[in-house]
Formats: C-alpha cells, structure tokens, sequence
C-alpha cells in the first residue's frame, strides 16, 4: 500500500472515530434535556453520525482492498 493511501485510510479513520465520540457525547447531553422534541432532534442527528461513521470506515476498507489488490 502507498504512503498516500495509508494517509488516506489513517484520515478516514481518524474522522470516523471523531464521528463516534461526538455522537456519545450528543447523546449523554440529549439524555439530560427535557425538550422531547429537541431530544427527537438530537437523536436523529446521533443516528446519522453513527451511519456517517460507519460509512467512513467501508471506505477506508474499500481503500486498503483496492490497494492490496494493486500490489
């Protein structure tokens, strides 16, 4: 694998662990407000950090295949 694509796939999952840690500290604060509409709100936006998290780490995975692939 290329130092470029080691960049690339260590970057992807360095945003992808970044995504998590924000999203459980949305949630420990989503937990404490009494807004339920809010709340609702939060977790939505929780949810996609998490699917937008899991979305980085298939990409930096289809990164490495390919790579592997070409060597």
């Amino acid at each position: 694998m290329s130092r470029s694509n080691r960049d690339i796939c260590k970057t992807l999952d360095q945003v992808a662990s970044n995504n998590q840690a924000a999203a459980i500290a949305v949630m420990r604060a989503a937990e404490r407000i009494g807004d339920e509409m809010l709340r609702q709100q939060l977790l939505k936006v929780i949810h996609q950090m998490n699917l937008d998290a899991a979305l980085l780490r298939y990409s930096r995975e289809a990164i490495a295949g390919q790579a592997l692939k070409r060597a």
